[in-house]
């Protein structure tokens, strides 16, 4: 499960940095506007992130704390709504 959470993560770095760079590009050959900027970084770095999280789960969990992790954020809306 390591192998393909590492998969997951380098392929989710390549995508971020490569949003990253059309931010970049946006920007110079734009109107350089800092907020289209910041939209992109933060685009790229919940691509990051979100890979980062499942090379952690997939590095981390195996069977039984899988199912618990994958059950507990099952349920994540309904606790959200409760409080």
């Amino acid at each position: 499960m390591k192998d393909l959470g590492s998969t997951i993560y380098v392929l989710g770095c390549v995508v971020a940095a490569t949003i990253l760079g059309l931010g970049v590009a946006d920007y110079w050959a734009g109107y350089r506007q800092f907020t289209a900027f910041l939209f992109w970084v933060v685009l790229a770095a919940i691509t990051w992130l979100v890979s980062r999280v499942a090379l952690y789960v997939l590095a981390h969990a195996t069977g039984d704390k899988a199912r618990r992790i994958v059950g507990n954020f099952a349920k994540l809306p309904e606790l959200l709504r409760k409080n």
